[in-house]
C-alpha cells in the first residue's frame, strides 16, 4: 500500500499512514466508528525532503491489518516536530471539521503590505498564544524566530484572524466577530495602539478549543527567519460555491 506522511498541528506530531489526506483527515476527526469528534489541522509532507525518518521502524509498523484494512496511523515523532520539518518538505495544508469534512489548501505567494492596521494572529505551534500585533505576517515570523532574542522559536505556524473595523479603530463596533471576552480584546488593541514602540500584545495565553474557521482572514503562515509559506484561506464566494459542503460543516457545531 502507498505510504503517506503527515505533520499534524493538533497536537503536534509526525504520523505515517496508508490513508490519503482526505481519508486521513476524516479518520483524525471522527475515528473509524464515528464515536469521537474534533477539528484537525495538518500538512502532507514529502519524506524525500525529511531527515531522520525511522524507515526501519515504519517498515515494521506500517503494515496492513490481517483483514487487509490499511494501517491508519503510526506515530514516529511527538516532540519538536515542527522544528525538524523543513519548509521544503511541506506540501498541502488540510483543515478538517469536527465531523470529518476536509479542505485542501495549497501554498501561494503572499504580498506584504505596510500599513497601520493591527493584526490578530492565532499561533498553533510551538505555542498556542493568540496575539495582536502591528507586524505584518512576514515581519511577525521574523520577530518570533529571531533566536538572538531570549524569547523566540526556531519555526512558527499561525493563522491571521479577522478584526474587521477593529484593525483600524479599536473602539469600533465588534459586529459579528465571535471572540470570547470582547471587552478584553478591545482593551488589548487599545493598549497596543497607545504604547509607543510596542509591536505585540497577548490576547489569549493558550488556545481554548477548536479554531472557529469563519474567523480566518488571509490564511495560514508557517516560517522561520525571512522565509515563510502562505496558505490562503478561500474567499467567501469560493466557500459558498466550490467548497460549500466543507463550509457548511465548518459553520455547524455537530457535537
Amino acid at each position: 500500500m502507498k505510504k503517506f506522511y503527515y505533520l499534524v498541528a493538533t497536537p503536534e506530531s509526525l504520523i505515517a499512514s496508508h490513508l490519503a489526506p482526505v481519508d486521513f483527515g476524516n479518520y483524525l476527526s471522527v475515528g473509524t466508528k464515528k464515536r469521537i469528534h474534533g477539528q484537525n489541522i495538518f500538512f502532507e509532507i514529502d519524506p524525500e525532503k525529511m531527515k531522520d525518518i525511522p524507515h526501519e521502524y515504519l517498515e515494521k509498523e506500517l503494515v496492513p491489518y490481517p483483514n487487509g484494512e490499511p494501517k491508519r496511523s503510526v506515530f514516529f515523532s511527538i516532540y519538536r516536530c515542527l522544528e525538524k520539518t523543513p519548509l521544503a518538505a511541506l506540501k498541502s495544508l488540510y483543515l478538517s471539521t469536527d465531523d470529518g469534512k476536509v479542505l485542501e489548501i495549497q501554498s501561494s505567494q503572499f504580498e506584504e503590505t505596510e500599513n497601520d492596521e493591527t493584526h490578530l494572529y492565532q499561533q498553533f505551534n510551538p505555542i498556542t498564544t493568540r496575539v495582536a500585533s502591528k507586524l505584518s505576517p512576514g515581519k511577525f515570523v521574523q520577530f518570533l524566530t529571531d533566536t538572538k532574542k531570549p524569547v523566540s522559536a526556531p519555526k512558527v505556524f499561525f493563522a491571521e484572524l479577522l478584526l474587521n473595523e477593529l484593525a483600524i479603530d479599536p473602539n469600533a463596533p465588534l459586529q459579528s466577530l465571535p471572540y470570547p471576552n470582547p471587552d478584553h480584546l478591545r482593551d488589548c488593541l487599545i493598549r497596543l495602539n497607545e504604547t509607543k514602540g510596542k509591536r505585540t500584545k497577548t490576547v489569549l495565553r493558550f488556545m481554548q478549543g477548536d479554531l472557529n474557521y469563519r474567523t480566518v482572514k488571509t490564511g495560514f503562515f508557517i516560517g522561520e527567519n525571512d522565509r515563510f509559506l502562505f496558505y490562503p484561506f478561500p474567499s467567501i464566494n469560493e466557500l459558498e460555491g466550490k467548497f460549500y459542503n466543507w463550509w457548511r460543516s465548518a459553520l455547524t457545531q455537530h457535537f
